[in-house]
């Protein structure tokens, strides 16, 4: 597994520099600061670690890996966001982050001082946290968007009903993560104990 991440790290850098040459050379520079994401976002497992103190394995690293691979690689550089045999592409990706983003709240609460808060807070909290990053992520597209010329969030033909979409299915994939995550609470209440054991 650790092969396939250091396999993941490299397409990820290989790709993202054939793109910034590629770009240069036709003087386009509307989406390189989207390019540029690629270097935070290959920090992630370090920040995890740096901040909350929280090393994840090498199976959820390539779970990590290989889903932005998708949304920044295969999504925004390579744009399937906007190919028309491609359509969907951006809500599922969205929908996807609000299970896996709900899920690092879960670590967050785990390793945090409040990890034996009472359910309604944690369910406020994982839905808080994974709606902080969606828009944290809109306001990244936007930034983007306006100074670098592009049209990642699709202004120019939907005004924001693009973004507000996004950030809804994020938070709709929100809400089934905290109903899961409530049932499971209550009928094993040691089932996300014992999973984060392995994580």
């Amino acid at each position: 597994m650790k092969k396939l991440n250091y396999v993941m790290i490299f397409l990820f850098i290989s790709i993202d520099l054939w793109y910034v040459v590629d770009q240069l050379v036709k003087g386009d520079t509307s989406r390189l600061l989207v390019a540029a994401a690629v270097i935070p976002v290959l920090m992630g497992p370090w920040l995890i670690k740096k901040i909350f103190h929280y090393e994840m394995n090498d199976t959820l690293t390539f779970v990590y890996l290989l889903f932005t691979f998708c949304c920044v690689i295969l999504g925004s550089v390579l744009n399937l966001y906007n190919r028309p045999e491609t359509q969907g592409f951006d809500k599922l990706t969205h929908f996807i982050s609000g299970f896996l983003t709900s899920f690092l709240a879960l670590i967050v609460l785990k390793h945090s001082k409040i990890k034996n808060s009472p359910m309604w807070f944690n369910i406020v909290f994982i839905l808080v946290f994974s709606m902080a990053i969606g828009a944290f992520w809109e306001y990244l597209e936007f930034a983007s968007d306006n100074i670098l010329g592009g049209n990642t969030q699709h202004y120019l033909e939907t005004g924001v009903g693009d973004t507000m979409w996004d950030m809804i299915v994020a938070f709709f994939a929100s809400l089934l993560f905290n109903a899961y995550y409530y049932f499971k609470s209550k009928t094993k209440p040691n089932h996300f104990e014992k999973m984060m054991k392995t994580l």
